[in-house]
């Protein structure tokens, strides 16, 4: 089996996916990019350390409608992955020729987000309301385009199997997925109960990820007496944000892949975001086996509901998280109980087990029934 895999850029926690399908599949695996870094990502601290593995090729800014024209005639039998497709003209185009010459092509996507806050950073507000109210109306234009050909969606989270459903790609087109990072450190042993509660929040200091709903809830449940500190690791501007160097402290930008190690020193992991397709941190905290705090606008929230690995909150809802954090205070066992269903699920979220999952559905052997064994 042949596959090549389109990207805008390859990340970590795709790469490590690919890798584990190429070799549960044996196949030969090429990977294009449409650029090998990510300005954002990178100011965030974002190293792409392992995709070096698959060695990606960079897509030619000259002649790039050629290139793809003869990659696409060439490879008549590969399977062509493409993950976001939608971010970069210059993969919408590819997607759209595979989809005519009759390749086979399958989707791996997340949700789009249907809330007016900037991805990466909090500028141009306007632009981004407007994107907010056309993104609907362009995945029904392609939806238009892809449901008749498409072999399949491999779906980041329930709402993007929700979304993919609404255009009009066939329930048994759409494989419900996320996103999945390695263990890189030694599950800790499980820490002493203690009278006040360790939180950690990771993440780029903006709007979508909801820090303000977070240190909110934190400095209600401490308003009589400190029963909960919280650390912040992030890029971003700390100034707009009430720390007081105390109970809720900034801690600076994370090294890039110390997340787990990190982690692992804590009660639990919080991810308060607004909208979040999926949210990696939510793996890092499982591989350290460390219960989440995370907003039903989580896409990774799933996880928790099925492994009971965690608590999930109304978003931007201070009243809820804080009821949630003074129950995890209150009864301390319950957390306990956490712990351990997240480092029973860790096994779960190996990319080897989606590398299979995936080349479970190519090779046709198995349903297209196949049950999610994360969500």
């Amino acid at each position: 089996m042949n596959i090549i895999s389109w990207h805008p850029v390859l990340t970590d926690h795709q790469s490590y996916t690919l890798e584990a399908l190429q070799h549960a599949a044996e196949a030969t695996l090429t990977v294009y990019v449409a650029k090998m870094e990510d300005p954002a990502r990178q100011a965030q601290g974002w190293v792409n350390v392992h995709s070096a593995s698959l060695a990606p090729q960079l897509i030619p800014q000259t002649g790039w409608f050629t290139f793809i024209i003869q990659q696409l005639k060439t490879h008549k039998e590969t399977v062509h992955f493409f993950g976001s497709p939608f971010e970069q003209p210059k993969l919408i185009i590819t997607l759209l020729l595979a989809i005519a010459m009759g390749r086979r092509v399958f989707l791996i996507s997340e949700p789009y987000s249907p809330v007016a806050t900037g991805y990466q950073h909090d500028k141009h507000t306007f632009i981004t309301r407007v994107k907010t109210i056309l993104r609907p109306l362009l995945y029904a234009v392609y939806g238009a385009m892809l449901r008749r050909r498409i072999a399949g969606v491999f779906a980041i989270s329930p709402l993007a199997v929700s979304q993919y459903q609404r255009i009009g790609i066939a329930k048994e087109k759409i494989f419900p997925f996320g996103y999945f990072v390695p263990r890189t450190n030694c599950l800790h042993s499980t820490p002493p109960i203690a009278a006040t509660l360790k939180l950690i929040f990771i993440g780029t200091l903006i709007a979508r990820k909801g820090l303000d709903i977070l240190i909110n809830a934190v400095s209600k449940v401490n308003a009589n007496s400190v029963r909960v500190t919280l650390d912040v690791y992030g890029s971003g501007d700390a100034g707009q944000f009430d720390f007081d160097s105390s109970t809720i402290r900034y801690c600076g930008l994370l090294p890039f892949g110390q997340a787990q190690t990190v982690i692992a020193d804590y009660d639990a992991l919080v991810l308060p975001s607004r909208y979040d397709g999926w949210g990696v941190v939510v793996n890092e905290a499982l591989m350290a086996g460390v219960p989440i705090i995370c907003s039903d606008c989580v896409g990774a929230g799933a996880v928790l509901e099925k492994w009971q690995c965690g608590v999930i909150f109304a978003s931007e809802d201070v009243a809820d998280l804080a009821s949630k954090l003074n129950i995890l205070v209150s009864t301390p066992e319950s957390l306990l109980k956490m712990r351990v269903a997240a480092q029973q699920a860790a096994a779960i979220f190996e990319p080897e087990v989606a590398g299979r999952y995936i080349f479970d559905i190519l090779r046709q052997s198995v349903p297209a029934t196949l049950s999610c064994p994360w969500y």
